[in-house]
């Protein structure tokens, strides 16, 4: 989100530009660790909207960052979702896709088994207490075909290369202590440079922080009424060479609750969960917590994906990490608003939905901070992430947010 906002506020001509990073590279925190999945399917036409719109910047990624040799390096693999029968959500999410203008259908059974054939469409979900498993196929199949997956780090990289080449300045190690305030209008920061406090003078601050980013709303006096946690997020990582008879695109599985992602080669797969109770760990701390998935996530996730993929074998070469996600508890949207401190914009909240909708997040940013365009434009109304809004609702327990 940094590095978004300093491409489009750069693009719109604003010099004197500083990004401060407490790491001391690119993607150290919950960017590096993302899946990165690009896909189109919310429950909000906005939302939706400005997935489609990024997707669109992602397909023509070297034309829209403008570098020779872009990072980013998006890769078209499809979305399937997988839910229980459920006409009415699966109506209202074809209507915000035919208004929006999303490629996407029902795949019908013997067009799903065609197209990925290693899949069980199996709609009861596994119980893995009991002896037997009795499967039935009667699941819907949603499927997002340009829907695909990039290099977070490289498309960060990207960002701020051209971010840099219009003047804008980076420093890391830079853990920012305080937010320089007088008479309700920010000031600028103190930041610690590695063990020296440095002074940066500015009358706007934006605060994309992601899992630190409500302590940082906390040191500028601007908490915000959303509830923000930090939640960690596990995942599992295992070497895929078992033989196929076609190839896996990303899998968001609704019915036993995981997410498969393989990876650029076909030779890994990631695996996630979209279970609620895989999403109750608060981290009060986001500089210490257990970053390895813990054993018991691992080996279920590794027989739901047995369940789903018969030939996927539950041992071999596997590895794990967890990273961070922040939540908004309220309705799993983020906030993009100026805070009752004048001049200080929190950018938060994201819920794990914000790689995708990043080259879209810098733009809004750079229309409420200048009231002028950068790099392309958006039609998603500016309010719409607004502070202080009433909860939006959203299908399936928050995961089509």
């Amino acid at each position: 989100m940094g590095a978004s906002a300093a491409l489009q506020l750069a693009s719109a001509g604003l010099r004197n530009l500083l990004v401060l990073e407490k790491a001391p590279g690119v993607g150290f925190g919950s960017t590096g660790k993302s899946n990165a999945i690009i896909r189109q399917t919310y429950s909000h036409y906005e939302t939706c909207l400005m997935a489609h719109e990024a997707l669109q910047i992602f397909e023509n990624w070297g034309e829209f960052i403008g570098l020779k040799e872009p990072r980013a390096d998006y890769r078209t693999r499809g979305v399937l979702f997988l839910m229980p029968r459920n006409d009415r959500v699966v109506e209202d999410l074809l209507a915000i896709h035919q208004k929006v203008g999303v490629e996407s259908r029902v795949l019908q059974a013997q067009e799903r088994h065609t197209l990925f054939p290693d899949l069980n469409y199996c709609s009861i979900p596994l119980d893995l207490k009991a002896e037997e498993h009795q499967c039935r196929q009667e699941m819907t199949a949603l499927y997002e075909p340009r829907g695909g997956f990039a290099d977070p780090v490289g498309t960060t990289q990207d960002m701020l290369e051209v971010a840099r080449q219009l003047g804008t300045a980076v420093k890391f190690n830079a853990r920012v202590a305080t937010v320089l305030q007088q008479g309700g209008r920010v000031k600028g920061v103190e930041a610690f440079l590695h063990t020296v406090k440095e002074t940066y003078h500015a009358p706007v601050v934006i605060n994309c922080a992601g899992p630190w980013a409500m302590g940082l709303n906390q040191a500028a006096g601007a908490p915000l009424r959303e509830r923000l946690v930090a939640i960690r997020a596990q995942k599992v990582v295992k070497r895929f060479t078992e033989r196929l008879k076609g190839r896996i695109p990303i899998v968001n599985d609704l019915v036993d609750g995981i997410n498969l992602r393989p990876d650029a080669t076909g030779n890994q797969i990631f695996i996630g969960s979209f279970q609620e109770k895989d999403g109750k760990e608060v981290v009060p701390d986001p500089d210490h917590y257990n970053e390895v998935a813990d054993a018991p996530f691992r080996e279920e996730k590794l027989i739901l994906t047995h369940h789903r993929v018969p030939t996927f074998r539950t041992r071999g070469d596997i590895t794990s990490l967890s990273g961070l996600y922040t939540v908004n508890q309220d309705d799993n949207h983020p906030v993009i608003d100026e805070a009752d401190l004048e001049g200080f914009f929190p950018v938060c909240g994201f819920s794990g939905h914000g790689f995708k909708l990043s080259p879209i997040v810098g733009m809004i940013i750079a229309q409420k901070v200048l009231g002028q365009w950068g790099r392309g434009k958006t039609a998603v109304p500016l309010d719409f992430f607004n502070r202080n809004r009433k909860p939006l609702q959203s299908f399936w327990g928050g995961f089509f947010t």
